[in-house]
């Protein structure tokens, strides 16, 4: 047997025998309380239906628009007007200028994903001047738009020291340099040397520290770590104005006058200038590697033919000892003589290596720099290219920094009379 499933009719509120039991409103309140009553009434009705949707999902959809139907006639020009709606269910206000719907994600229909958080609500109970909004940073994509602004960030922490080339080698430094200094009546003396330092260092390695190795492959290390363009700007900025007012501290201490002091910055000054010049000059030889190589060959030579004539000698000398025949004494002579000829020759082949050498590296700075000097810094730059292809440019890095070290040790303030100079006596009134 088939049943009809048939949508009762909700009877109508002018029908209902319950509004009849309803007290009647006086003149004075008639239209305020009319409409109380209404909504009151209204809303028992749409409870009691309520409670008997047991229903399909359909029968109920119907029932609902039939409720909110008589909540419209019975509000229609009242400001509740709009009560049927809250059965139908809100439906979303579209936003302002139409835009459109947002995507998957979170992405507007730019496809702009934006990511942030709503400020906190402020408590009113707080005093006005304890008010302060907290909110969370906005994050914004990528692709936002280029006028966007970007999120705050915290700002870096400043940088004072470096972890290998500690402070406490500026202040090894500038009391090394200070201690090789000689005043004199018009002019002092500065013993300063590039092999000098490099040997200081080189052993003791006072401030500098490695990845905990001892010896020589905590020295390389250190050297691949320093030798850098980039790290020998970094390491010069982080430190110059340390240096500089090291060398007033340890000049002071040493009692030197004002005058002095000048004296020592402008030797600096010298320095620096001359050792740029050669680091400038190794850097623009065309071939070092090779050059050098020839020159080692040069020199490998001349040890080889003086270890055969000190071979010859020691056999001369037994010969000789053991009152040989002089025959056998007179071969032997011969065979040194002919060797003592091959090692003038062998030293004669690597001073000219070495002077063709040292003349190429003046010809791109260096020129006060002895040959000892220029081939030491050949050899040391060597050594660095056998590391990194970056080497040369290193030594150019490394000459500009040394120049300006020389500006500054040349400037008026960087050796200011008054660094050294007593305090001036405060008149008895206090400051004048």
């Amino acid at each position: 047997m088939q049943v009809e499933n048939q949508i009762p009719k909700i009877p109508s509120v002018s029908q209902s025998p319950m509004l009849d039991r309803l007290p009647k409103p006086s003149p004075k309140t008639a239209g305020s309380g009319k409409l109380v009553l209404v909504t009151v009434a209204a809303l028992l009705l749409v409870g009691g239906a309520a409670f008997w949707l047991t229903r399909d999902g359909k029968t109920r959809d119907a029932w609902r628009e039939q409720a909110a139907a008589v909540l419209d006639s019975l509000t229609q020009g009242t400001p509740l007007a709009s009560l049927g709606d809250a059965l139908r269910g809100a439906r979303p206000v579209p936003p302002v200028g139409g835009a459109q719907k947002s995507g998957p994600g979170g992405a507007d229909a730019s496809g702009r994903v934006v990511q942030g958080s709503v400020a906190a609500p402020l408590d009113r109970s707080l005093p006005p001047e304890r008010i302060a909004p907290r909110e969370s940073p906005v994050v914004v994509s990528p692709t936002a738009p280029a006028g966007a602004s970007p999120p705050p960030q915290a700002a870096a922490p400043r940088v004072t020291a470096d972890t290998t080339v500690r402070p406490d080698f500026i202040e090894d430094l500038a009391a090394y340099i200070v201690s090789r200094y000689r005043p004199g009546q018009s002019q002092g003396t500065l013993s300063l040397s590039v092999q000098g330092v490099n040997q200081r260092y080189g052993t003791r390695m006072t401030g500098l520290a490695g990845s905990g190795q001892q010896g020589q492959g905590n020295r390389a290390g250190i050297l691949r770590y320093v030798f850098s363009p980039a790290m020998i700007q970094g390491l010069y900025g982080l430190y110059v104005d340390r240096f500089l007012e090291a060398l007033r501290q340890r000049s002071a201490e040493k009692s030197f006058t004002p005058e002095q002091t000048r004296q020592l910055f402008a030797a600096l000054a010298g320095r620096s200038v001359m050792l740029a010049g050669g680091l400038e000059g190794v850097a623009a030889l065309p071939d070092l590697s090779g050059r050098l190589r020839k020159l080692e060959q040069a020199s490998q030579n001349v040890v080889s033919v003086n270890a055969e004539v000190m071979q010859v000698v020691f056999e001369l000398d037994q010969l000789r000892e053991n009152k040989a025949p002089q025959a056998g004494i007179n071969e032997v002579q011969e065979r040194l003589n002919g060797l003592s000829a091959r090692y003038r020759k062998a030293l004669d082949e690597r001073e000219t290596a070495q002077r063709a050498l040292t003349a190429d590296i003046r010809k791109g700075g260096g020129q006060s720099l002895d040959d000892d000097a220029l081939l030491f810094l050949a050899h040391w730059v060597e050594r660095r290219l056998r590391d990194t292809q970056q080497s040369l440019a290193s030594a150019r890095s490394a000459a500009g920094v040394l120049r300006d070290l020389a500006r500054r040790c040349s400037q008026p303030d960087s050796h200011p009379a008054a660094a050294n100079a007593p305090p001036a006596a405060t008149p008895a009134g206090g400051l004048p």
